[in-house]
């Protein structure tokens, strides 16, 4: 009987001790989302669409009990810091130079949130060096700017992946036409 008690015990304890740990699983998708627009709407030189947010200012609240959620969804979130910000202009003074790449094809965004060498037909080997330089240059830039987003909304480092897909629907939808674009692993589309 004292055997199956202490049993008992031991297995009550252990049951314990591991309901007491909390994992926390949140990831701040939106915010992530919300960065990225930022961040390549900056870069790219693009206006967000004036259309979606005229239309959420011009509704009134029509009970009291809906001001509470405007007054929260109204909350603008920025992500940035110095690190950031140096990434933002590096990239953003290096883009006219990648501009001509992606439009003819010669570049992709991939589903990874970097930029993929598609095709070289038709650059000499000063151009080819240049785009092996700019892309090698952005995809670097880009893989600190994950780090550095993930850094900034306390989502630890076996996150960025998550961080990087983000990202990635945002470069391909501020892509230039003619910008090959990787939808899903190997599934390349030119836009």
């Amino acid at each position: 009987m004292k055997i199956l008690n202490l049993k008992s015990t031991i297995v009550l304890l252990v049951f314990l001790i591991t309901a007491c740990v909390t994992v926390n699983i949140y990831f701040p998708a939106a915010e992530v989302r919300q960065a990225a627009e930022d961040i390549a709407t900056d870069i790219r030189g693009q206006q967000p669409d004036q259309n979606s947010n005229e239309k959420s200012m011009d509704s009134s609240p029509t009970s009291w009990l809906q001001l509470g959620s405007l007054a929260y969804a109204g909350r603008e979130l920025t992500v940035s810091n110095a690190t950031i910000r140096q990434l933002k202009d590096r990239m953003k003074k290096r883009y006219p130079a990648l501009m001509p790449y992606l439009k003819k094809g010669n570049v992709g965004e991939g589903a990874n949130g970097l930029l993929v060498i598609k095709s070289q037909a038709g650059l000499g080997l000063k151009q080819k060096a240049d785009l092996k330089r700019l892309v090698n240059a952005e995809n670097s830039d880009r893989m600190a700017l994950y780090k550095a987003v993930a850094q900034s909304l306390n989502i630890p480092g076996s996150q960025i992946s998550r961080v990087q897909k983000i990202f990635a629907q945002e470069w391909q939808k501020t892509a230039p036409r003619g910008t090959f674009v990787e939808r899903s692993p190997g599934n390349w589309v030119r836009k």
